[in-house]
């Protein structure tokens, strides 16, 4: 194998964006399970930053993003506290990407895009090729997306509690 082929495995692809994206998804989905299955108890940006491993102000600011998108609500005693503000069930992860992405856009419209240098522009054919590869991402994304929205958080009420949510098969043995 040539060392371009092995390069290619190297770099790691991401369907629903780039890495930051993904990073924040998974942090994100990861705080609200904490959060789901601590419920009804409110926990604290404290507790929650600990529990990742994230520094306090990443975790505060995502936990501000999902307010924003109305899955988070602050506890009205403690306002560093958070709990979900519906039902576990109502949420579903393409909910959850939907804050998140909406998060990371607002963010880079803030940031100032720098001038195009006239070394910077590509070919006609490398930019159809990109195209064309932008939109079959968009695709890919909405079967995603879609998928997502079958998925909600209300399953993860049922790990909480220490009896299996199936029983398990009685088995006759001879």
């Amino acid at each position: 194998m040539n060392a371009r082929a092995g390069d290619a495995f190297a770099i790691p692809e991401f369907i629903l964006g780039d890495r930051q994206l993904h990073v924040r998804f998974a942090m994100a989905i990861e705080l609200l399970a904490r959060i789901v299955m601590a419920n009804p108890r409110p926990l604290t940006t404290a507790a929650l930053s600990e529990a990742l491993g994230q520094p306090p102000r990443a975790v505060r600011q995502l936990l501000t993003n999902l307010q924003r998108a109305g899955l988070l609500q602050q506890d009205e005693r403690n306002r560093d506290s958070w709990s979900c503000s519906c039902e576990p069930g109502a949420i579903t992860l393409a909910d959850v990407y939907r804050s998140v992405a909406a998060a990371q856009a607002e963010t880079s419209r803030k940031k100032k895009q720098e001038p195009v240098a006239a070394g910077d522009m590509r070919g006609g054919a490398q930019q159809s090729v990109e195209l064309l590869l932008m939109q079959a991402t968009m695709a890919i994304n909405q079967v995603v997306l879609q998928h997502l929205q079958a998925f909600d958080l209300g399953r993860l009420s049922a790990l909480k509690s220490p009896a299996l949510p199936f029983p398990a098969p009685r088995r006759a043995y001879s």
